[in-house]
This record gives structure tokens, sequence and C-alpha cells, in this order.
């Protein structure tokens, strides 16, 4: 698959840059599971020797998100069953937490654009609707005002966003999908914490099991 090239990017180091825009086209999917990742065609692609695609490798190994075949060849990480239930079962957790958090603190102003964003057009290119449902969770758990939630739901989010494209690639009733955000957005201008979080619960549930039918 032929890529643009990247835009310049503003880090710190050269290897935290390359280690960044690596990792999105990974969960992206621009770098699908299962394909190697040659790092000598890498590093003159994104204007760098070796040795920073060398780091950032190694760290994307750390992660899970890359393996190394006969200490050589390095491959994106095959989707996995494993994988999905470890991530969706910390998610189970914090997602109906962090939702029930934020409908307790979000202003009528934030919910009104919460709302809006629930509305937004579906998509037909599964990378963009996957985009779409991920603004949308973030807008909410955001509101919870915890960092170290958030955060720590960003990184869960990013893991799952490679198993949720596949998801709206396959048969799933993307419409059914926005008519539960907006059922979620309705508990959550009603000011219903538990609903919201038993909302949210139910709506993650269902998205893990199908995309477990789907990997199956």
């Amino acid at each position: 698959m032929t890529t643009a090239p990247a835009e310049p990017i503003r880090f710190q180091t050269k290897a935290e840059a390359v280690y960044e825009e690596i990792r999105g086209r990974i969960l992206r999917g621009v770098l699908p599971p299962n394909s190697t990742l040659n790092q000598d065609a890498l590093a003159p692609e994104l204007g760098v020797s070796v040795t920073p695609v060398r780091e950032a490798v190694r760290r994307l190994e750390a992660e899970g998100l890359v393996q190394f075949h006969a200490h050589r060849s390095v491959v994106v990480s095959p989707l996995s069953l494993a994988e999905l239930s470890e991530i969706y079962d910390v998610r189970l957790q914090l997602d109906p937490y962090a939702a029930a958090v934020a409908t307790a603190k979000a202003s009528e102003e934030t919910l009104r654009a919460i709302e809006r964003m629930a509305r937004t057009q579906v998509s037909s290119d599964a990378l963009e609707q996957a985009t779409i449902n991920r603004a949308f969770h973030r807008s909410i758990y955001a509101e919870s005002g915890n960092r170290l939630l958030i955060e720590t739901l960003d990184r869960l989010w990013e893991r799952t966003d490679r198993y949720r494209i596949l998801l709206v690639s396959s048969e799933v009733d993307v419409r059914q999908v926005v008519r539960e955000h907006l059922e979620i957005v309705a508990a959550m201008q009603s000011r219903r914490s538990r609903l919201v979080a038993k909302l949210i619960r139910a709506h993650v549930t269902k998205a893990r099991a199908s995309i477990e039918s789907t990997l199956d």
C-alpha cells in the first residue's frame, strides 16, 4: 500500500516522532495486521536515519503492536481474540464509570455539543466512521475530569481502533449504533448517571460481541 509522505512532526526527539507516526499508521490500519514493516525503507520516507526507526520499533514491540520474526523482520502484530478480550475486560469497567462521572459534571452546553456529535452523518468509509465513533465516546469520558482515567481510556481506545475498523467494515448496522449514541446522550441530558453507565456497558458489550464474531 502506497502512502503519502508524512508531514513534519514536532516532538522532542526524532525517535519519538517516528514512534508516533508508525504507531498511528498501525492503529489506523494503514499498516495492516501481519504486514512487514521495512525499517530501511521507512527511514528515508520519514526523513531520518535508521536508528530512530529501530528505537521506535522497539517501543512498539514492548506495546505488542509489532513482533520480530527470526530476530530480523518486523511484522505488525495480528489481531487476536485474546488481546480483544483483555482490552474490553478493562473498558467494560472504565467506560461506564467515566460516563457516569461525566454525566454529573458536563455543562448543558457540552451536552448539546455531544448530542451534535452523536448526530454526525454516517460515513461509508470504515476509517472515517471509526474516527467519528471514537470522537463521540472521547467527548463523553473527557468530561469526567480525571486525567489518569482519560489517559488510560485514550490508550485503550487506541488499541481498540484496529478492531473497530474491522467491525465497521463488516455488516454491522452503523445506524443502530447512532441510535444507541442518541439514547446515551438523552440519559446524560436527564442527568441519570446509573442509566448512562448501564447503556454504555450494553453498548460496549454489543460492540465486543460483534467484533469477536467477525474475528472468529
